[in-house]
């Protein structure tokens, strides 16, 4: 009986005070406590509160410390700070939250979101968001998003995500992105993908992307891509491209491209393209290719060093090494072997082996000949 009266009493006591807070405006703060000054247990909107802390909506908060409970939306202006834990039906809100945030809704943090933060819908702050955050549909952070995110939906932080990021559709940030970091249809870092980047469709970065990066469709790195790169049908970049990358149909890299390149249709680039390149189209360089070269249909560039073969078509200015194709022409000078059906060079210095072998500079008689031709 006197646990009846006390549960009785109690909720007396807590419903009209609880009833008072509003959703739209702050009150002048009225609230009840059980305890001593600013601390024990709390109904209504105290600013100030050490302990328990009961309110039907929050707003103008100074400090919480302890555990807070809100039942309906916060109301304006959202301020102060909750340090400890911060419980809400549609959703805890303040100026910053430090510890646990819990809302069937969302949790809101007008300055910054720190440690673990579930939201049934999504989790929204205007500055950092540091920590574990999961949201229902998705997170987003007008600062930077450090830890663990997760979005059904998706990752938002306009200043960089650190950490392990998982976006349900996507992770975009006007920043970095940096750590583990996947989204189910793209990631898009506007200054750079570091780390281990998975885009279902594709990740884009407007600075470099490093690490091992995977595209669904496309991989692709304004200033440069480096580490483990694959593209479902290209990877791109106005920078370099380096280490071992896999593209579908074409790699692109206005910069140059170094290490192990695999495309289906093209590999090409305004720069130096060096060490293991294959392709069943073309391998093209405005500049060299130096290694082993594979291009199905072409290998072009302005000089070839190394080896480098082509069942069609083989053209370069200079060479130095071992052309191979149905049809080699040296435009310029060739320093070593090409071997093809048709073989022509402006300067031959090396050896010619095909059904036709013409070397300009050889004598007349010489210039033109079956089966082997050479210039020493």
């Amino acid at each position: 009986m006197n646990s009846s009266v006390r549960l009785v009493g109690f909720i007396v006591l807590f419903l009209p005070v609880l009833l008072l807070g509003q959703s739209d405006s702050c009150s002048s703060g009225t609230s009840f406590t059980i305890g001593a000054g600013e601390s024990g247990i709390s109904f209504g909107n105290a600013p100030r509160h050490n302990g328990l802390r009961f309110n039907w909506s929050d707003c103008c908060l100074e400090e919480i410390n302890g555990v807070n409970i809100s039942l309906w939306k916060p109301g304006e202006p959202v301020t102060g700070s909750i340090n400890g834990i911060a419980l809400g039906v549609v959703g805890p809100a303040a100026g910053s939250i430090n510890g646990i945030g819990l809302g069937l809704g969302g949790v809101i943090g007008k300055g910054s979101l720190s440690g673990l933060m579930l939201g049934g819908l999504g989790i929204v702050t205007s500055g950092d968001l540091t920590g574990i955050a999961i949201g229902g549909l998705g997170c987003v952070s007008e600062g930077a998003m450090t830890g663990f995110s997760f979005g059904s939906l998706g990752l938002v932080g306009k200043r960089g995500l650190t950490g392990i990021n998982v976006g349900g559709l996507g992770a975009v940030s006007d920043g970095g992105i940096y750590g583990v970091n996947i989204g189910g249809l793209g990631l898009v870092g506007k200054e750079g993908l570091i780390g281990m980047n998975f885009g279902g469709l594709g990740a884009v970065s407007g600075g470099e992307v490093i690490g091992l990066s995977i595209g669904g469709l496309a991989l692709v790195g304004q200033q440069g891509i480096h580490g483990l790169n694959f593209g479902g049908l290209a990877v791109v970049s106005a920078g370099s491209i380096d280490f071992l990358t896999v593209a579908g149909l074409a790699v692109v890299a206005k910069d140059g491209l170094t290490g192990g390149t695999l495309s289906g249709i093209a590999i090409v680039s305004e720069m130096d393209i060096v060490g293991l390149n294959l392709t069943l189209g073309e391998l093209r360089s405005e500049a060299s290719v130096v290694g082993i070269g594979f291009g199905g249909y072409r290998v072009k560039a302005d000089r070839a060093t190394g080896l480098h073969v082509s069942i069609a078509r083989a053209e370069v200015q200079c060479m130095e090494g071992v052309l191979v194709g149905a049809y080699t022409r040296v435009s310029e000078r060739q320093e070593g072997l090409s071997i093809g059906i048709y073989n022509h060079a402006t300067e031959l210095f090396g050896v010619q082996l095909g059904l036709i072998n013409i070397a300009d500079n050889n004598p007349s008689w010489l210039r033109i000949l079956p089966l082997i031709n050479a210039h020493f």
